[in-house]
């Protein structure tokens, strides 16, 4: 029995319009973090004219005390804002990746039946790639192969998916001095767990943009229907699962 992804446009069109969403969500949000300098300033001064103080306080100890404790915020904030980008970037991943197993799923329920939780992103990549659409030759499968990258080394730190990255794009772990050029300090290796320190990896709003782009383009490049049979595929998802 033949079996068919149709790629109906109202729904690729559907599928591009919740990735949009991520670029809204994200300039709404950011906004909180915009103005972090002047809000520091704000806080170190209220500390300092809020201080309860004597006569026999030291004014320049307690201008200091506040300018630590405005430091931690700085940093506090600083950390939220870096995070606040990279779990963006993270949701993007996933949603695609839903978006790809609920369209493999939604196709293949005319011809199988499947268990709860079954399919993996290899298993849809398997699926394509059956019905003669290899994600990986895809005009946008560069940018996405390091999209993926990056959301494994946001979860699990300094691993293969790190090391992966680092070849595809080695700004992400160098800071840059002040005169732009790039050193050859590792930021992940220094710095450490991604989630925990805002320099550990050197992302910007820029890459997200770049990376919802991809997504988009990715379903562009998707043809009206592909075309399998049934036994091909059962057979070669058993195949997957037995290894």
């Amino acid at each position: 029995m033949k079996t068919q992804l149709y790629f109906w446009r109202p729904l690729i069109e559907a599928y591009k319009k919740d990735v949009a969403m991520i670029s809204e969500y994200y300039e709404r949000t950011i906004a909180v973090f915009h103005d972090i300098d002047k809000e520091i300033e704000t806080y170190a001064e209220e500390l300092f004219n809020n201080y309860p103080g004597t006569e026999y306080t030291d004014p320049a100890s307690v201008a200091e005390w506040a300018q630590n404790r405005a430091i931690d915020k700085y940093q506090t904030l600083a950390i939220m804002k870096s995070n606040h980008l990279l779990m963006s970037i993270s949701m993007l991943y996933h949603v695609w990746e839903q978006q790809l197993i609920q369209f493999a799923m939604r196709e293949l329920r005319h011809y199988l039946r499947f268990e709860k939780k079954v399919l993996q992103f290899n298993d849809v990549q398997l699926i394509f790639k059956l019905h003669g659409v290899d994600i990986i030759k895809t005009k946008a499968w560069e940018k996405l192969r390091e999209l993926k990258n990056l959301v494994n080394t946001v979860k699990h730190g300094d691993g293969k998916s790190a090391d992966k990255l680092r070849k595809m794009r080695p700004d992400f772990f160098e800071i840059p001095n002040l005169f732009g050029a790039r050193n050859e300090t590792d930021t992940l290796e220094l710095y450490g767990a991604v989630l925990l320190d805002q320099y550990s990896l050197q992302v910007s709003g820029n890459d997200l943009y770049i990376y919802i782009d991809a997504v988009k383009h990715f379903w562009d490049e998707m043809p009206e229907r592909a075309y399998s049979d049934t036994d091909t595929l059962i057979r070669e998802l058993e195949k997957t699962k037995n290894e």
